[in-house]
């Protein structure tokens, strides 16, 4: 499971997260790898990744456009998506209404079609936005 942070235009993110004494506290036990789009955090479980994304919160708000959360090859889900799994609001395995579809092109990430070429699908709650 991955945690992926994709950053606000214009931010390094990977820079910014361990140019800071806290962030990086908080990252002592992970091994974030930069990427093409941001940021991948190897977690545990879904509760793992809730729990760093609450500790990072304040860098998430600052510095991340949007911040995902890989259940399985090639699908993710958002936070708020997450936090409905865990919190047993959804299931895990039930596909949602709101589906989108996610491309990395030229190092920047944009919404997709479901059938373009190298998206990947990003489960979401409904009415639920992203800032990218």
């Amino acid at each position: 499971m991955h945690l992926l942070l994709i950053p606000r235009e214009g931010t390094d993110l990977f820079h910014t997260l361990f140019a800071s004494e806290t962030s990086r506290e908080v990252l002592r036990f992970y091994r974030p790898q930069k990427s093409e789009c941001g940021v991948v955090i190897d977690v545990i479980s879904l509760g793992a990744a809730l729990s760093l994304a609450t500790e990072l919160r304040w860098y998430l708000r600052r510095y991340v456009a949007l911040t995902l959360l890989e259940t399985e090859p090639g699908r993710y889900c958002t936070l708020g998506y997450a936090r409905a799994i865990d919190h047993r609001e959804i299931g895990p395995e039930s596909p949602p209404e709101d589906r989108r579809y996610l491309v990395v092109r030229d190092g920047r990430v944009r919404e997709a079609r479901a059938d373009e070429e190298g998206a990947v699908e990003v489960w979401a709650l409904p009415g639920e936005k992203f800032r990218l």
